[in-house]
């Protein structure tokens, strides 16, 4: 059934009300959190309230909306009659025009407990539209715990060990938490790498639909709030510290020594570029070297994660920050600032792969630019590195640790709160 309420647009993101309960990593140039360039706090206080609101689309000329039980369309204002509906099954187009039925914005709500298509993809909770320029913004607004469903499937394998799971399940809780923002913002979390990938309905699972049950409520804690509760792919046997990352120390992201990682693929990594290519990225950063005769590694902090990348020229030499240089090339390329070795060759057959980081082998290598010069960079990870290793704590749980062992491990200090 449809359930109203709420006064304003503002105050209905404000307060959202509750909606129906329900029961690898993906690949990309992308990891699978990047941190901004503001350092986190150490703890927050979350905002009242347990629903999230996550910007699924903006700037989209229309959507096409459908559900198996229909829909109606609010203004949101305490007017309790929808501007439309539409009955089970239709699809309903809506563009910009649709909102001008509306104070600033529609809500769309489904009729019965089936979700809500988007262009096909289905959602629980309900919709929020806004004007976003010429076209629509597109929120989708659910309870916390509906949401973390849409993530794990996105952020981690429902076939590893539930331990994992769990653990994940509360860090995105917390992460999101974290994020809320108040009336004045239309959204509180991007679906994207921006910060958890959600994938709504469509990436859930019974392993980690199973996960989310288990620890239902359960937050990461620190102090008197909410821990900031990153994680990153592989930390490549160590994770980076946040004073590294961000110039300001977090208790908890100290960084940790982890063996256990060394079962994933990208535990040691080396990736070719071709000299050109190279250049083209770092365009005006090495523009006035001339030809590059060397790269290095350089200013590594205390879990050997590059600062600077330094770059040798036949007229020169240029000092680049090493997560600028690792942007500029793509994260697939240089998949960490954890970095080994750089050479750089006029031709392949003149490539010398460091034979002692072969132990565990790295993950399956590209074939090399069959022209030079070229660069060979060898490393370790993939990520940022900071909070918890998604395969460390795979490798941990496989050796019987337990979700709250794992987050112990990886955010020391913190504590488990449950409502």
């Amino acid at each position: 059934m449809l359930i109203r309420g709420a006064a304003g647009v503002a105050a209905v993101l404000a307060l959202p009300r509750s909606a129906w309960a329900t029961g690898g990593i993906i690949p990309g140039d992308d990891d699978s959190t990047q941190p901004g360039a503001t350092p986190p706090p150490i703890s927050t206080r979350p905002l009242p309230g347990n629903a999230i609101r996550v910007l699924l689309q903006r700037g989209r000329p229309s959507v096409t909306l459908t559900a198996a039980g229909g829909f109606a369309v609010f203004d949101g204002t305490e007017n309790t009659t929808p501007i439309f509906r539409a009955g089970p099954g239709q699809n309903q187009t809506l563009d910009v025009s649709a909102l001008a039925h509306g104070s600033g914005g529609v809500i769309v709500e489904a009729a019965g407990d089936a979700p809500l298509r988007v262009d096909g993809r289905p959602y629980r909770g309900r919709l929020l539209l806004f004007p976003d320029g010429a076209g629509l913004m597109v929120v989708n607004q659910l309870p916390i715990d509906l949401y973390v469903l849409g993530v794990l499937g996105r952020e981690i394998s429902p076939k590893w060990p539930a331990a994992v799971l769990q653990a994940h399940a509360i860090i995105s809780r917390s992460y999101a938490l974290g994020r809320r923002k108040d009336a004045a913002h239309a959204f509180d979390v991007y679906a994207t790498t921006a910060d958890q990938v959600y994938g709504g309905v469509n990436a859930e699972s019974a392993p980690g639909n199973d996960a989310v049950y288990q620890t239902r409520g359960q937050l990461l804690w620190y102090g008197n709030g909410l821990a900031s509760a990153f994680f990153s792919s592989c930390c490549g046997g160590h994770t980076e510290s946040a004073g590294a990352l961000w110039g300001k120390d977090i208790p908890y992201l100290g960084g940790v020594s982890d063996p256990y990682c060394v079962g994933s693929p990208h535990y040691r990594w080396r990736s070719y570029v071709a000299e050109d290519m190279l250049r083209t990225r770092l365009g005006t950063e090495v523009a006035s070297l001339g030809e590059i005769r060397t790269l290095a590694p350089l200013d590594l902090d205390s879990s050997g994660r590059a600062k600077q990348i330094v770059v040798q020229g036949q007229d020169g030499q240029r000092d680049i920050e090493a997560k600028m240089f690792r942007d500029r090339l793509g994260t697939s390329v240089v998949r960490s600032t954890l970095i080994h070795r750089m050479q750089i060759t006029a031709s392949p057959d003149q490539l010398q792969p460091d034979p002692a980081f072969d132990d565990p082998s790295p993950a399956p290598v590209p074939t090399p630019p069959q022209r030079g010069p070229l660069v060979m960079i060898e490393g370790a990870g993939w990520g940022h590195g900071v909070g918890l290793c998604q395969w460390g704590a795979r490798g941990f749980a496989l050796r019987g640790g337990s979700a709250a062992q794992i987050l112990a491990l990886y955010f020391p200090g913190t504590t488990i709160v449950a409502p």
